[in-house]
């Protein structure tokens, strides 16, 4: 009786050899000759942007692109030292620069100015279409941003800002992103940037400020016509907005008569 019990268990091992060596081979293996799957990358690989081609005109646009991720919930001190939570201080900020822009509208009413704000996490939400600046519309625009939550898409952001640019047609375009982390969703903003600036040939502006967080993450914007700046507190986010748009967006936007 011992003789069959061992012929039993040896076919019952080649039977498993057998569903092993192929006919059983799990659906979480390619099949032989398929190309292996890519692994997951933020990244992911260059591609063209479908941008509009909106009528040419002069004039200034700027989008700008606030962070809205679960990070931003997190406090840093206000421009009073007081701990408030940085999509907070981000609003307020973002409110002293509207203001500002519509004194210098009042004092620069030849020049054409369009504006536009999204708000990202993972993924992108428009709160105030492109269009000729309204002060009331912008300050109504950024009481709609929503409370943080979710990740970080900036590359995708930076898509969206890119067409709402060129949506405007006007001869100036201007990015102004606020953001406290890294990418956690969709393209990678740097394989997106170069993408773009090849893509524009350079004709957009990229403006970080990195809320904080190191600016050393952004070092790509040197080679995409772009410029990153450190906040660590709500003082200096208000001080480096006012001197992006005082001195490299409207200072420089031309008279139109």
């Amino acid at each position: 009786m011992s003789t069959p019990q061992r012929c039993g268990t040896g076919a019952l091992v080649a039977l498993i050899g057998l569903l092993a060596a192929g006919c059983g081979e799990s659906a979480s293996t390619p099949p032989r000759g398929s190309a292996p799957a890519p692994a997951p990358s933020s990244a992911g690989p260059p591609r063209p942007v479908n941008l509009p081609e909106g009528p040419a005109r002069p004039g200034t646009a700027v989008v700008v692109l606030v962070d809205t991720s679960g990070s931003m919930a997190q406090p840093v001190p206000d421009v009073k030292g007081k701990p408030r939570a940085k999509n907070e201080i981000a609003r307020e900020a973002l409110a002293g620069i509207v203001r500002n822009t519509a004194q210098w509208k009042k004092d620069h009413a030849g020049s054409h100015l369009q504006m536009g704000i999204f708000n990202f996490s993972s993924r992108v939400n428009e709160v105030l279409p492109m269009g000729e600046f309204d002060a009331a519309k912008a300050e109504a625009a950024l009481n709609k941003i929503p409370h943080p939550n979710g990740g970080t898409a900036i590359g995708l952001a930076l898509e969206e800002g890119y067409k709402a640019l060129y949506r405007s047609g006007c001869s100036r375009k201007f990015v102004v992103c606020v953001t406290d982390g890294e990418n956690t969703a969709g393209p990678g903003p740097d394989v997106v940037a170069r993408q773009l600036h090849d893509q524009t040939h350079g004709a957009v502006q990229l403006n970080f400020v990195a809320f904080d967080t190191k600016a050393s993450q952004f070092k790509f914007l040197s080679g995409v016509n772009g410029h990153v700046v450190e906040a660590a507190d709500g003082g200096k986010l208000q001080d480096e907005l006012t001197n992006i748009y005082e001195k490299r967006i409207l200072a420089e936007a031309p008279e139109e008569k």
